[in-house]
Parts: structure tokens; sequence; C-alpha cells
């Protein structure tokens, strides 16, 4: 039994005639008559009532008729999510990364695209801000999940996923953690351990500062986990994007909001003169239908 056999079949249950499926499907009435009959010689079967005058299947023809259906729906899914794999460079997907998907909870959303995807080849790379920039530029990523403060919007279309924003980490009993926010110019005398140099927080903390005109002490920097610890022991307080304090927080910790600061929105961005595939654009409806 051949694939192809099986959509002679179906053709020629859906027509009235042998005639017209033959004229259908591009072959002679004999050849078509031919591949059912073999079709029938390897079922042991008899699918067709050859009294009538029309194409009338018996009980048995009808019965596999359903099965057919079934076959060739799957051949044909199969097919097409085959064809993906005939140009693998064009059809593969690179997306770079901040490494702060689990904070927003894209992890899950990547993993089930893979798994309604199995047919598009996809790397994710977890890299820190300047290499996430300098893949996008040089075309190594197609795609990067990136803070909107990163990016160029002249160069760069950006889609919104996710809103954060620069809290004060603080002790419990620190003289400003039972307020429900507070005024950047509040902290000018304490000291600060803040995210190291590299990352857009710390420029984003460095921003916001000048803005305010203060000149902060800053202790040292450090990655979030890190600064967490050290702001419990009573080191130094810091500014953390509120999600990152969620992600590592400690009991004896308060988040205070800044008042006038600028929300941290977090998306995905490509370039604007880059044609997307249809691999990308396939990923960026997902995510966005996701959020």
């Amino acid at each position: 039994m051949t694939f192809e056999q099986i959509d002679y079949f179906i053709c020629a249950a859906q027509s009235r005639t042998f005639f017209e499926a033959a004229e259908a499907m591009h072959i002679s009435q004999s050849a078509l008559s031919k591949q059912i009959m073999k079709l029938e010689k390897e079922l042991d079967l008899v699918l067709w009532d050859r009294s009538k005058r029309s194409a009338v299947l018996t009980p048995a023809g009808d019965f596999f008729y359903k099965e057919a259906l079934k076959i060739s729906r799957q051949y044909h899914r199969s097919l097409k999510a085959v064809s993906y794999f005939k140009d693998s460079e064009t059809q593969a997907l690179h997306i770079g990364t901040l490494p702060f998907l689990s904070q927003y909870h894209l992890t899950s959303q990547i993993h089930s695209f893979c798994s309604e995807h199995p047919e598009i080849p996809f790397s994710l790379k977890e890299v820190e801000d300047q290499e996430l920039m300098t893949g996008l530029e040089n075309d190594h990523f197609q795609l990067v999940f990136i803070r909107k403060n990163m990016v160029d919007p002249d160069l760069y279309t950006f889609h919104l996923l996710a809103e954060d924003r620069l809290v004060a980490v603080l002790p419990a009993g620190h003289p400003l953690s039972a307020k429900k926010s507070l005024n950047l110019t509040e902290l000018k005398r304490d000291s600060f351990i803040l995210m190291p140099p590299h990352t857009s927080i710390y420029r984003l903390c460095m921003h916001s500062f000048h803005n305010a005109g203060i000149h902060p002490q800053i202790l040292r920097t450090a990655r979030a986990e890190s600064i967490v610890s050290a702001v419990e022991i009573g080191e130094g307080i810091s500014l953390l994007a509120e999600s990152s304090f969620h992600l590592f927080r400690q009991p004896s910790l308060v988040a205070v909001p800044i008042n006038g600061l600028d929300k941290l929105s977090i998306g995905i961005a490509c370039k604007k003169n880059m044609t997307l595939t249809s691999s990308a654009e396939c990923f960026l409806r997902f995510v966005e239908s996701h959020k």
C-alpha cells in the first residue's frame, strides 16, 4: 500500500465516477482502476460495488475510506512539517536573551513554542548586554529578549511583553523601609551596592542618580543574588528591578518603589530593515499571543 494509492482511493470515493476521479488526479482511468485493484488485493477486501454505474463503496470500502482520510491527513501534515528542513539555514531560529527569562516567566513560553513547533530548528543563547547588542547588530540573532532602554527606536522594532520598575532594596530596619514610595534624593546619604557596570540596570541607576543631582557612594558591584545577601547583613542598600528582588527576596528585606523613574519595559527586539523569516514571525506571534 502506498500513500499515492490511498490518495487515489480517497479521490475516487469523493467523486461520482472513476472517470471524474482520474481527471482530478491527472491520470488515465485505467491507471486509476489498476491502482485501486492493487489496493483491494493487498487488503483482501472488495472496496467498490461494481454492479452500480457510479462509484459506490461497499461497507468495507466505507470503513476503509474513513481510515484512509486519517492516514492521508497525517501524511500530508508530516510532509508540511518536514519541508521546513529543506532550507534549515533560513528556517533555523537564533534568539539571544539577557539572563532574565525566569523572572518574567518567559522560559515556559519558549518551552511551549518548541513543543508546538518541533519542525523549527531553535537555538537560544543567554548573554550579557554588550554581546546581545553585538549579536543583534551583526545578525547572529534574529530576535532578542531585551530591555527597551537598550535599543535605538530608529533602528529596532520593540515588541512589549512586560513592565518592571526600579525599587530601593532596604533592610527592614532602615528608616525609610516603612514608606510606600520614596524619592531618590532621600537615599543620597546611603551607600549602594549595584549591579555590574556592563548591565543596563547599572546604567539606568547612574542615569537616575545624575538626573536627581546625586553623586552616589558606591561600595561595590555584584550580581542580584549577592546584592540581596549583602543588603540583608547591612552592608549597604541597592536599586534593583522589582522582579529581581522578588526572585531572590529575603523576609528581612523590603522593596520600596521610587517616584519619578522610567519604567523598565521588557520585550523582543529586531532590526527594522531586516525581513524576518517565517520562523521568526511564527515565534513573535506565539509569544505576543501568550503575554
